[in-house]
């Protein structure tokens, strides 16, 4: 298999997670003799403020990757595979809603470790990103929802909403007040989002560095092909 049809199999967001780990693996470093003194060294060329955050750095790449597969999944498949069962049902929409929410995290650790000078607009964007807040009302808040008026109330979803595809989801308010949302294009708007600040940290970091040329062709050429795959 070569590397474009490797490529082909993964997502965008796949694909910008091998680059975050190129850079934290082939930047440029002296040899030190522990592995102590190692990462210290690197934590200051990646020019990280503490100690740790090397391997948050690390944790950010895992977790951002795992996320995306459970999301992935969803995409694909939707609420359930081959056979309409309401606790698959359930557990996927709970999953790929809480999935969004983990790579929330994850974007709002990355843009402070590389310094982005926008950090409270991008967590603010994110926050209000429809995939969180339905997550918030039906998936994590669901008795106790607040707004941002401080204003409280509760949200159920319609159990004979849930289908296959996930396009029209009654989610009912306590006031009996009700609207259909489309799941799908909840997640797609969400990940369009990630893609595009996974891309700026990319664009920030792989092109400020010095890496030796084997690595650096390497990363951009993955970064060449999320540009240009539509």
């Amino acid at each position: 298999m070569t590397d474009e049809q490797h490529l082909s199999h993964l997502s965008k967001v796949e694909i910008y997670c091998q680059i975050l780990l190129g850079i934290l693996r082939y930047t440029n470093l002296k040899t030190y003799p522990t592995e102590e003194e190692h990462k210290k060294q690197l934590t200051k060329k990646l020019k990280f403020q503490n100690a740790h955050d090397f391997d948050l750095y690390r944790a950010c790449i895992d977790q951002m990757e795992d996320a995306q597969y459970a999301i992935n999944e969803f995409i694909e498949n939707g609420l359930y595979i081959n056979e309409n069962r309401q606790g698959e049902m359930y557990l996927r929409l709970y999953g790929v809603l809480n999935a969004c929410y983990l790579q929330t995290g994850v974007m709002i650790d990355l843009v402070r470790l590389f310094n982005f000078q926008n950090q409270k607009e991008i967590r603010e964007e994110l926050k209000k990103l429809d995939a969180i807040d339905l997550r918030n009302k039906i998936a994590s808040h669901t008795t106790n929802y607040r707004d941002e008026n401080n204003y409280s109330s509760y949200f159920k979803v319609a159990q004979s909403s849930l289908d296959k595809k996930a396009n029209r989801i009654l989610v009912v308010k306590r006031d009996e007040e009700a609207n259909y949302i489309n799941l799908l294009d909840y997640v797609i708007e969400f990940t369009k989002t990630i893609e595009l600040y996974l891309d700026q940290i990319i664009d920030k970091e792989l092109y400020s560095r010095t890496f030796k040329k084997e690595s650096f062709v390497w990363m951009k050429s993955r970064h060449d092909y999320i540009k240009n795959r539509s």
